[in-house]
């Protein structure tokens, strides 16, 4: 085992690991960080990686920096997932399992008294299980997030569209119901979401100036468009896997994460799983089995938690749209975690 210290300077921002590691480990790890820097990885500006809270590199891609606040899409839903667990543990939500109907009643005003809409609870929207005709992978579906985007009321959108399943039975990717839980966050809080978010998530990581986007009507988005940097990202997903502590201090109760961190809802015809808003998948490198974590927003934007390797990395990039968005997946599982099982 060595202690090298690598460093490169040409232009680049490069912060490298002091962490203990094999020399292969960290000529591989050198290897991806210039890699990232020179512009190799299409589209991928930032990475940032640390094994049991020793960081082994953040690195930028040229014009980024660790000031810089990316876009980061759909990975804003893991972060509305710890918000929901905060308030059922202050209380301010009982259970997942109450129906939405129930929480914004004017927002349901317009359905009849039995229409069985009325029976969607959080924990269906959590596990996009909601039965509404409404899939953002599907450019036809009639919920899709595309045309929600070009609609006054994302609520009224939503909640206007029929069911196509049964409520609680099948995954469809729904980025409307998840901007209807920013509703029942000001609602049950008495405190808008970016206030919310800043005072019981952020503050306590050392996260400042985070930017939320607004919904036509005023509310917050929380289904996608927050701006975080990677560092921001990093401590994320530091805090999950140390079972919602940061330091000394419980930021996010260990009992909310470990119950929206384990599989809710199958992923029909691909390998990955959900929990309450976060992304599983699972396999063996080199014999041994590792398990993943991790929040995705288009463009390449993630946040990964290897538990099994105390392994947290995150990753922000801009290839909106393409396959070459899960560059950061092929990174840490074809490079990074087996250099380190090795």
């Amino acid at each position: 085992m060595s202690r090298k210290l690598i460093r490169f300077i040409s232009g680049f921002v490069f912060l490298a690991a002091t962490m203990p590691i094999c020399s292969h480990a960290n000529d591989e790890v050198a290897g991806v960080a210039g890699r990232l820097t020179s512009g190799a990885y299409e589209g991928i500006n930032g990475g940032m990686i640390s094994v049991d809270g020793q960081l082994l590199f953040e690195a930028y891609e040229g014009g980024n920096n660790a000031n810089k606040r990316h876009d980061i899409r759909s990975a804003t839903k893991s972060i509305t997932s710890l918000l929901i667990g905060k308030m059922i543990e202050e209380g301010s939500l009982s259970s997942v399992k109450v129906k939405v109907s129930r929480l914004l009643p004017d927002e349901f005003a317009h359905m009849a008294k039995d229409d069985p809409r009325r029976d969607i609870r959080v924990e269906d929207i959590l596990t996009m299980r909601t039965g509404l005709a409404c899939n953002d992978w599907v450019p036809a579906s009639l919920g899709q997030e595309d045309k929600m985007y070009k609609t006054k009321d994302w609520a009224a959108f939503l909640l206007n569209q029929p069911l196509a399943y049964e409520i609680g039975e099948h995954f469809s990717y729904c980025t409307g119901g998840v901007v209807l839980l920013g509703r029942v966050i000001k609602k049950l809080t008495g405190m808008d979401v970016p206030a919310y978010a800043d005072d019981k998530l952020f503050r306590p990581l050392g996260i400042s100036d985070a930017k939320w986007e607004r919904t036509p009507t005023g509310h917050t988005d929380t289904g996608g468009h927050l701006r975080l940097s990677l560092p921001d990202l990093h401590k994320i997903g530091l805090m999950v896997l140390n079972k919602g502590k940061a330091g000394d201090e419980q930021v996010i109760s260990e009992s909310w994460l470990k119950g929206s961190t384990k599989e809710h809802t199958q992923v029909y015809e691909r390998r990955e799983r959900y929990g309450y808003l976060w992304w599983l998948n699972s396999g063996e490198v080199k014999g041994q089995p590792v398990s993943l974590i991790y929040a995705h927003g288009n463009g390449g934007n993630f946040i990964f938690i290897v538990p099994e390797l105390k392994l947290v990395a995150a990753f922000t990039g801009k290839n909106y749209g393409k396959p070459t968005q899960f560059i950061p997946m092929q990174i840490l599982t074809r490079e990074i975690i087996p250099a380190l099982i090795e």
